[in-house]
């Protein structure tokens, strides 16, 4: 870069400000970018991941985007992006591809979009209303100019919409391997979250909705108590669900297995503490959290759809198994707490995985090469 260059100017719009995949994503992007771009994020609301960013000094402001379509905020987003100068247009949910695309009309500013989960995957949505987002991402996509799709799986979706090749770029998500790398568990952390050492630990983290599966988690332990009496299973994170997940447990006569801490944002310092860690998506769009147990050192289950299958090689790195099957996932996970020896070796596998492919760094680089891509395109269609 030029010293004497200005940054060029990303605006990124994200309609949560919770603390999940898609704000994690975009927090190391901006942490991790070359210093030739310059960050603004757009976010409907303050929360978690505002607070995220205040504390870290990243600029941003509070446009809605939460109703289905506000033409006054995309007049302010527009508004905004031509005051502030704004060279690229990134998106991060499908609500937003379509506010940051109107929003550009006719300004010459390239939007790029993450697909950070794919619309297949909303089983929460009334198939109608399903049928409607995929309709209008059709119809709109030709306003984007490239799709970062964070595994194979979000872009084989894409391409099933309609949405041409050439479109489409694989970049999968990254691990700050300065922030999750193996380390002892801190022993205060056993008492706050009201575990106890000396017991098997397992432990899933996510947002409790639908599709990432937790209740078939939580219908496994009972098939695993009789061997593992002292067994803790921590639910990191928050959502929706909740509350259904905690009756689920008590009425299984699991209130003191499961434990839920809510969201948390020592993350790192947990997943030290556990045996294995655990993911029993419906499907999973890509596992962020999976690599962070692989930088860990823990040993990873996960199920075999969606994202997971791009890095799991399952017996080697980490173990796969069928989705929506509590007794398989039961087999599994007490197979790895009876040969500690095997858990180990997989777990250093999975590490090497991550340590070797998966470095934020590296995702980052990569998208940043995607945006000098789209600007030299637009120099190149301003001069013709």
């Amino acid at each position: 870069m030029d010293n004497n260059m200005p940054p060029k100017r990303v605006l990124h719009l994200i309609d949560s400000s919770e603390i999940s995949g898609g704000e994690r994503y975009l927090l190391d992007l901006i942490r991790h970018s070359d210093p030739s771009f310059g960050h603004i994020v757009v976010l409907s609301y303050d929360g978690p991941f505002a607070q995220q960013l205040r504390n870290r000094r990243i600029p941003h402001v509070f446009i809605s985007m939460q109703s289905r379509l506000s033409i006054d905020s995309i007049c302010k987003i527009r508004n905004f992006m031509l005051n502030e100068k704004i060279d690229i247009v990134h998106t991060h949910s499908y609500r937003c591809n379509l506010y940051g695309r109107l929003a550009c009309l006719w300004t010459g500013i390239k939007n790029i979009a993450t697909v950070h989960v794919s619309l297949y995957d909303y089983v929460d949505t009334p198939p109608w209303l399903r049928c409607v987002y995929l309709l209008i991402e059709r119809l709109t996509s030709f306003m984007t100019s490239k799709y970062i799709c964070i595994s194979d799986a979000m872009r084989d979706d894409l391409h099933k919409l309609g949405i041409p090749k050439e479109k489409t770029v694989v970049i999968h998500n990254g691990v700050d391997l300065d922030v999750f790398y193996p380390h002892e568990p801190d022993m205060k952390l056993y008492y706050d979250l009201n575990i106890g050492p000396n017991r098997p630990i397992i432990g899933t983290a996510g947002r409790m909705v639908t599709e990432k599966g937790q209740i078939y988690l939580i219908d496994a332990l009972p098939h695993l108590l009789h061997r593992w009496p002292k067994l803790r299973c921590l639910f990191i994170g928050g959502g929706p669900l909740m509350d259904e997940l905690k009756s689920r447990a008590a009425a299984l006569g699991l209130a003191e297995t499961c434990i839920f801490p809510g969201v948390r944002m020592d993350i790192a310092d947990i997943y030290p503490l556990m045996d294995i860690f655990v993911l029993p998506s419906l499907r999973e769009p890509f596992g962020l959290v999976l690599l962070e147990a692989m930088a860990s050192g823990v040993p990873v289950i996960a199920t075999a759809s969606g994202g997971p299958v791009d890095f799991i090689q399952s017996g080697v790195n980490g173990i796969l198994v069928p989705p929506v099957d509590p007794i398989q996932l039961a087999s599994q996970i007490d197979s790895l707490l009876s040969d500690p020896v095997r858990s180990k070796t997989i777990a250093q596998a999975g590490y090497e995985k991550v340590k070797n492919s998966y470095c934020i760094k590296e995702t980052v680089l990569n998208i940043c090469d995607v945006y000098r891509l789209q600007m030299d395109e637009s120099a190149l269609s301003f001069q013709v």
